[in-house]
């Protein structure tokens, strides 16, 4: 999809109607709730454009709980970082096993490939979503970051409002090479800003090693399926010591939880294919990596919640599905986004 292309949703009725065509906009991120006593007067607003290398997007909303949930995450499978700086409105954000508010000119920090929940009251705002790659030799301290708050009244929080702002401004009139590069300085400033907060891993504060954990998380998607990927095949394959090995991968969760993570999460895709009338469950199992069907049912009902037989009987939507006519390329935008 090339950059300046835009997507609006714009309806001045409220209620039901625009509640329901504002879940389809924000199906690619988030799957919310509304209280039954506010859905009558429920506004939403959003419009969306694309940077070639990055989506932007300004939006406004009636006081919602949105989440991302373990099985979105899995279905979509993407690796980007969000951005989401409040004009005005609070939430309350959990992610990262911790809880922290966003307020008018704060900025938070969230990975697209883990789960996340939030409170907002009715709020205005700005996002950017950029693929993890385009943060170069941050994207080591982006791993301990989810959720984190870049405070607006700091002097990296006031940079970003005034770039995000001008962004706002001035996208709709840049060049393809333009909004590339846009989005590279975006990426660069958010990765500088987050690699200074308080509490950042020793990733954060290491150049070195976010390209080789993005070296080892891409040779790990390639090699999924091989029955003896394991922390000993990724050791010999880039020469790391396990203890080396074994700090890179803290923040996700350490080498063998991240490997199934990521097989439970392609297997998930697989069996939601085709309204899950695909592939049989046994197959799946054995196709990434599992020692049993009754193995991968237990890991898949601990990520997930329900048993991988749940899937023949939900109306999950395919991956590239699109929610409405004209919101038809959003999915596609968010799945192919690449640095």
């Amino acid at each position: 999809m090339r950059s300046n292309s835009v997507l609006r949703l714009e309806d001045e009725r409220p209620g039901l109607h625009q509640a329901a065509a504002w879940r389809e906009a924000v199906a690619p991120f988030w799957t919310f709730a509304i209280r039954k006593e506010d859905l009558a007067d429920f506004r939403g607003r959003s419009h969306v454009q694309h940077l070639g290398n990055a989506i932007f997007c300004r939006a406004g909303a009636s006081g919602l709980r949105f989440t991302r949930e373990r099985a979105l995450v899995a279905r979509m499978g993407v690796d980007h970082i969000l951005a989401h700086v409040r004009l005005s409105g609070r939430s309350r954000i959990e992610a990262g096993g911790g809880e922290r508010d966003c307020g008018p000119g704060d900025i938070c920090l969230l990975d697209l490939s883990r789960p996340l929940s939030a409170c907002s009251t009715d709020y205005e705002a700005l996002t950017v979503v950029l693929p993890r790659g385009l943060f170069g030799a941050h994207q080591g301290g982006l791993d301990s970051l989810h959720g984190r708050v870049i405070p607006g009244a700091s002097p990296f929080g006031r940079m970003l409002n005034d770039h995000l702002r001008a962004l706002a401004a001035h996208a709709p009139g840049f060049s393809e090479p333009e909004a590339a590069a846009a989005a590279q300085a975006t990426a660069l400033l958010l990765g500088t800003a987050a690699s200074g907060l308080p509490g950042a891993g020793p990733a954060g504060r290491d150049p070195d090693s976010a390209p080789l954990r993005l070296a080892l998380r891409r040779f790990i998607e390639a090699e999924l399926a091989a029955p003896d990927l394991n922390a000993e095949t990724l050791g010999r394959r880039f020469g790391l010591s396990r203890s080396a090995l074994y700090r890179l991968f803290v923040p996700l969760g350490g080498v063998s939880g991240y490997i199934r993570q990521r097989r439970l999460a392609r297997a998930y895709r697989d069996l939601a294919a085709g309204g899950g009338r695909g592939a049989r469950i046994s197959e799946v199992a054995y196709r990434w990596g599992f020692e049993s069907p009754a193995h991968f049912a237990q890991a898949f009902r601990a990520a997930y919640g329900h048993a991988p037989r749940d899937l023949r009987t939900r109306p999950e939507a395919p991956a590239d599905a699109a929610p409405t006519e004209a919101w038809t390329d959003f999915y596609g935008w968010v799945l192919r986004l690449a640095a």
